[in-house]
């Protein structure tokens, strides 16, 4: 028998955020608390850094955080999109709390496969309950990411990761007569 558990070990936490008022939790690491994932999701935090730059900064891929789909789709987007300095490294609590003290973190939110895009709006951390302004301003670039990726998927924008399958097929069709 095998007994697959990749994330039965975040049950019981997850029970313990809730009865606190969460609805996820954001896994942090080590002594000085590296932002890991937001329950089963990667997580993002759009600020504008210290050298004054825009960023989207999400945890490098360094063996505890999963290489989701989501996640790259949401690098390469941005990336392609070129309006914002996209960084994958890790950062602390104490940065994103630096950020929130100093209006600099503009949204953060978690991404993966069932979700999507999912905005924070707040983080419990250590006893207190910290306001992230996500949605102060309806979430701009998650809800720009959700909306892009989901045309993307429903094929009301043309995207080299979604292939129409008219046209594959009519591809194959002209195979079939060449080797006829």
């Amino acid at each position: 028998m095998i007994l697959c558990s990749n994330y039965a070990p975040g049950i019981v936490p997850q029970m313990e955020a809730q009865k606190k008022g969460c609805q996820q939790i954001l896994w942090l690491y080590g002594d000085d608390y590296k932002v890991t994932e937001a329950g089963t999701m990667n997580c993002f935090m759009f600020w504008e850094n210290k050298q004054g730059e825009m960023e989207l900064v999400t945890p490098d891929l360094d063996g505890t955080i999963l290489p989701g789909v989501t996640r790259i789709s949401i690098l390469e987007l941005v990336r392609e999109w070129g309006e914002l300095k996209v960084t994958e490294r890790s950062f602390t609590m104490q940065e994103l709390l630096e950020g929130l003290k100093e209006n600099r973190v503009k949204e953060v939110f978690g991404a993966g496969t069932a979700c999507v895009v999912c905005p924070v709006g707040q983080i419990l951390f250590k006893g207190e309950m910290y306001e992230i302004p996500t949605m102060k301003d309806g979430a701009p670039l998650a809800s720009r990411l959700l909306k892009t990726l989901n045309d993307i998927q429903y094929g009301r924008i043309k995207s080299p990761w979604a292939v129409d399958i008219e046209d594959l097929a009519e591809e194959e069709e002209g195979i079939r007569r060449k080797a006829r």
